[in-house]
Order: structure tokens, then sequence, then C-alpha cells
């Protein structure tokens, strides 16, 4: 899947990540190329770093 800067993602259910990260909703703020992605949370405004895979569009 293809994701840009500004895209709303969500952490997916089944990702592999911490269980209070899923369904972590926020906006893209940087991508590296390594597939890494730092999300920005809608609610919190913190930041998380996840892989795409983790990932799908809002």
């Amino acid at each position: 899947m293809d994701f840009k800067d500004g895209d709303i993602v969500v952490v997916k259910d089944n990702a592999a990540v911490s269980p209070e990260q899923r369904g972590f909703k926020g906006a893209i703020v940087e991508m590296i190329e390594n597939g890494q992605v730092r999300v920005r949370n809608d609610r919190t405004g913190n930041d998380a770093w996840f892989s795409t895979g983790d990932l799908r569009h809002e």
C-alpha cells in the first residue's frame, strides 16, 4: 500500500505492536527509506513509529 505525508492512517488490529497502540489513528508526518512511518496521534498529539505493514488508510 502506498502512503504519503499527510495521509490519515490507523494501526491495524492484528499489528505486531503493543495492545494500547492498536487502533492508533493519526496523520503521517514523516517517512524514512526503511519502511518506517511516524504518525501523529489525532487525540494526544504524540508521535509514534510504525512499519507500513502495521497501517491501513482511514
